[in-house]
């Protein structure tokens, strides 16, 4: 079997079109790589952010509700503290007239006290 010129150049020209398509296809693959690995280290960080975004958002909803809790505890903490300086007057005052007071006024405020 006789392979003449042309065929044998044809049969170069192939092998040599089919390393230069899989020199092309692999330098293109090793260039993509590095921004394929970009990418994904990306978008997992893109992930992991919205995840800690909404815990985040708990956070905070958290804290609100914390802080609504005590505003609310220092407003009945001044109306006690209110209720008892109001307390200690009324008995102050009272405590005045019982010592100027002779023995009916204390009996009469005693009786009315207990009832």
């Amino acid at each position: 079997m006789k392979i003449d010129k042309f065929t044998a150049t044809l049969i170069v020209i192939i092998i040599m079109l089919i390393v230069c398509l899989f020199i092309s296809t692999s330098n293109n693959t090793s260039d993509s790589d590095p921004y394929a690995k970009q990418k994904q280290k990306i978008d997992s960080l893109t992930i992991h952010i919205a995840a800690l975004e909404v815990i985040q958002l708990k956070y905070d909803n958290t804290i609100a509700v914390y802080r609504d809790s005590l505003s609310l505890m220092d407003s009945q903490i001044d109306s006690t503290k209110n209720k008892i300086k109001k307390i200690q007057n009324d008995y102050g005052k009272k405590i005045k007239v019982i010592s100027s007071a002779n023995h009916d006024e204390l009996s009469d405020f005693f009786t009315n006290r207990y009832k």
